[in-house]
């Protein structure tokens, strides 16, 4: 924590605190929380003022930042991954749950976006910013999955579930859409370690093949100070053409003006949006993958490190300690090996029944390799990992007449395996770096069983095949 040494220093100080403890909310907002109601346009890169270096960004949207509701409708969760490829493309990807409640028709249907953009310019100065993107993608819908990520994270947070059906609607469009954006300063440029003050004009456009048009229009002022960047402004979202009642209800929800606050720290971004007329608000926290700072990239890491994420569509909670012990790594290897030790718990929805969940603890060991890509001290490295576990699960019941009724808890040793990437993200605090890891996890239970519940049978201790998504805390040697 920077201590103040003067007067000057105390507005600063206190930003860095409360900014710490927003941090401490992270690991939290991993999971989709009940009454996230809106969101960004699907198809589109999330709201970060172009000054920000992003070239890997995982955006997370729920209304546990906003005043939200208490109806779990509307957009109800909505993440977002955002990747330049090359100098001027950039590659976007986006999962939203939209589910409408309280309707006389009740429904949900997912939302799967993938767009390309290119920068058709991107004029930079030391005091402003100038871009204009285009691009084309695709936005389908149907059932991918947000069901059971919905309703396995309202369990992991008791929440209620909601057991909603989902529409016919199984539908993908070609989209096309325009991005233009302006950021200046009023004062000094963007290498000052003083405080800069600027502005930042935001508008954007997305059309599809099926007549709809979603557009959003942003204008803001900043301000900012070496990783520290705050953003306070008005933004207006309009949608139309839709016509399906999930979809319809849905796009009313964001259609309003509201107050934006942003608020970056390092790696890590907070912002909420606050509507005036709607109820539909919700607020984001997005993590930044741009590498270390150059002072950093040439050091060494302690060998204790901390992992915490989550798995979808099977939601459970892991938390991992990795240590890179000597004997594992003699001599100058191109991997580097650790052992690891990992939790996990969680009660995913079991199938396709809402109403029945399979409350699930594990707990494993094994061997993890390394490599960075490129140089040792590389921007992203690849992971792989080994080992032998111990699975727990038992069947309950959550609704009619299986609520409270409950089967016999089944245990069985597992194979445990997991590939993936790390993303150098930067310093969290003085010496304490902070990774995003993105990957598969696999558990194959030794053999499966059947349960009983209510005078009916239920198949456990399956293999499973999981998205996992997470942080990876370490130290720089001193």
């Amino acid at each position: 924590m920077i201590r103040p040494k003067s007067e000057s220093f105390n507005i600063e100080s206190l930003l860095i605190r409360a900014i710490l403890a927003l941090a401490a909310l992270m690991l939290a907002t991993l999971v989709p929380f009940a009454h996230a109601n809106a969101g960004e346009i699907a198809g589109l890169p999330a709201n970060t003022p172009p000054s920000i270096d992003r070239p890997l960004e995982f955006a997370f949207s729920n209304d546990l930042l906003g005043h939200g509701g208490t109806v779990d409708d509307f957009r109800t969760q909505q993440f977002i991954i955002s990747a330049d490829v090359g100098e001027n493309w950039a590659l976007t990807v986006d999962h939203s749950i939209l589910t409408l409640v309280e309707a006389d028709e009740p429904g949900r249907t997912d939302q799967l976006s993938a767009s390309m953009g290119y920068r058709l310019f991107d004029t930079r100065s030391d005091r402003a910013i100038n871009r204009l993107t285009t691009g084309f993608g695709l936005r389908g819908y149907g059932d991918y999955g947000g069901e059971k990520i919905q309703n396995g994270s309202h369990q992991l947070v008791r929440s209620s579930p909601e057991i909603v059906p989902y529409t016919d609607l199984d539908r993908t469009d070609v989209t096309a859409w325009a991005d233009v954006q302006r950021y200046a300063l009023f004062n000094e440029n963007f290498d000052s370690d003083d405080w800069r003050f600027g502005y930042w004009l935001r508008g954007s456009a997305l059309w599809t093949s099926d007549g709809q048009l979603d557009s959003a229009l942003g204008a803001y002022v900043t301000a900012g100070r070496r990783s520290l960047e705050l953003w306070f402004g008005l933004r207006h979202d309009w949608r139309s053409g839709y016509e399906e009642p999930v979809l319809v209800e849905s796009a009313l929800a964001e259609e309003d003006l509201a107050a934006v606050f942003g608020l970056r720290w390092g790696p890590i971004i907070f912002e909420t949006v606050q509507q005036f007329d709607n109820t539909a608000s919700y607020g984001q926290i997005r993590l930044i993958a741009a590498g270390f700072a150059e002072e950093r990239q040439p050091a060494e890491e302690t060998s204790f490190s901390l992992d915490a994420g989550m798995t979808v569509p099977d939601v459970l909670l892991n938390i991992s300690g990795r240590w890179r012990s000597e004997w594992l790594n003699r001599g100058d290897a191109a991997w580097q090996r650790a052992l690891f030790v990992t939790a996990g718990y969680g009660e995913p929805q079991h199938d396709d029944d809402p109403e029945i969940y399979r409350r699930t603890q594990q707990v494993g060991v094994g061997i993890e390799w390394e490599r960075p890509l490129g140089e040792r001290n590389s921007w992203a490295s690849v992971y792989g990992a080994l080992g032998a576990g111990w699975r727990q699960e038992r069947i309950f019941g959550y609704e009619n007449k299986r609520i409270s009724a409950e089967s016999e808890t089944v245990s069985r040793g597992a194979l445990l395996t997991g590939l993936g990437l790390r993303f150098n993200a930067g310093e969290l605090v003085s010496r304490f770096n902070f990774r995003i890891h993105f990957g598969l996890s696999a558990w194959v239970p030794f053999s499966d069983a059947r349960v009983d519940m209510e005078g009916e049978s239920y198949r456990v201790q399956r293999p499973s095949l999981a998205i996992t998504l997470g942080l990876t805390l370490g130290r720089f040697a001193d």
